[in-house]
């Protein structure tokens, strides 16, 4: 018998969403992995945003890309897939706490990564990097409002009930998600309108996504 059998509703669902928040983080991390390796020139991490991998030329030599472009059109079609199928378990399952700004969090993030795999140089420009302000945006916020609500309900709770190392972990992990997207989109806007930050944008960028795959990886299922 399995073992998702013990398990009552809502948690089965928590479970698969969470999981599935899992592979995506995986097929992100060897998109980016896999499109800078096949990159036709050397790709400057601290110095080019994750959408240059995407292009159909390569951003400073200006050689032919398709490989990486495919790669990134690929797996970010993918990434926006599963967000889609997040929102949907959100919005037909009436049992799961907070699920209508949960499921919009989750489009959100299928908007944008729909939007990332649209080459960078290609003429809906715009939407690429509307997709690449969505998609961040969205996964930090998304993993922002799960660790605060963690917080809350722990407290509410009672921290005698859950322990205090665990809400306190919470409740630390909370404040350097929030503070993490705050930064972040503070320097996107300052790079996009002012310019001349870099490296600055682009290696936020980078920390901005691993540190929220990374905090996911610490919120129990029954906060998803």
């Amino acid at each position: 018998m399995s073992s998702t059998k013990n398990y009552e509703p809502p948690l089965r669902i928590q479970i698969i969403i969470k999981n599935i928040f899992i592979i995506m983080a995986y097929v992100l991390v060897l998109t980016l992995f896999l499109a800078i390796f096949w990159y036709p020139e050397r790709y400057y991490a601290f110095q080019e945003h994750i959408s240059n991998l995407g292009g159909t030329v390569s951003f400073t030599s200006s050689l032919p890309n398709t490989t990486s472009m495919y790669i990134m059109i690929f797996g970010f079609g993918i990434c926006g897939l599963l967000a889609l199928s997040v929102s949907i378990l959100y919005f037909i399952n009436k049992e799961l706490r907070g699920r209508i700004p949960k499921g919009i969090l989750s489009l959100v993030l299928a908007f944008g990564a729909g939007g990332i795999a649209i080459p960078l140089d290609h003429s809906l420009r715009i939407l690429h990097l509307t997709g690449a302000a969505c998609f961040i945006g969205g996964f930090a916020t998304f993993n922002a409002y799960l660790q605060l609500s963690s917080t809350i309900r722990k407290h509410v709770k009672g921290w005698s009930d859950v322990g205090k190392g665990d809400a306190l972990w919470d409740a630390i992990l909370s404040l350097i998600v929030l503070a993490i997207l705050v930064v972040y989109f503070v320097f996107f806007a300052w790079d996009q309108l002012v310019g001349g930050i870099a490296p600055l944008g682009p290696l936020l960028q980078k920390i901005t996504v691993f540190a929220m795959i990374l905090a996911f990886y610490f919120i129990d299922s029954t906060d998803i």
